[in-house]
């Protein structure tokens, strides 16, 4: 059930439980979190997911853009990044979302803690 968008910020594979989300732009305002989750929105309707950013440099996210989310169905963000930068953002970044937040050094480890997110939720 995979498909892949193309966003102007990104590239985004949809899979059962969560979504890939390779963020290319550098930042991410409210305007801008609401475009991405409306392909996320489109693609999973009513079913539960957890969206997976796969952040390969720093780049700063609005607190703006937490508001987009809809915590009913969009159960669990997972950063993943092997740069210390992003994981001193992804703290900041913790306190502004309320559902499962995680933050892993591989996309597969991420993938795992998805599955187990959304049969909990």
């Amino acid at each position: 059930m995979e498909k892949t968008y193309t966003t102007p910020h990104g590239k985004m594979e949809c899979f059962e439980n969560y979504l890939v989300f390779y963020l290319s732009s550098n930042g991410i305002s409210g305007s801008a979190a609401k475009e991405i989750l409306s392909y996320a929105n489109n693609h999973y309707g009513k079913r539960k997911y957890v969206f997976i950013s796969n952040r390969n440099f720093a780049s700063p996210i609005e607190p703006e853009a937490y508001k987009a989310i809809n915590p009913k169905y969009m159960v669990g963000l997972a950063i993943v990044s092997e740069s210390d930068a992003v994981k001193k953002e992804a703290y900041n970044e913790q306190e502004l979302y309320s559902g499962s937040f995680s933050f892993f050094s591989t996309v597969k480890e991420a993938i795992n803690w998805a599955n187990t997110v959304v049969k909990k939720a």
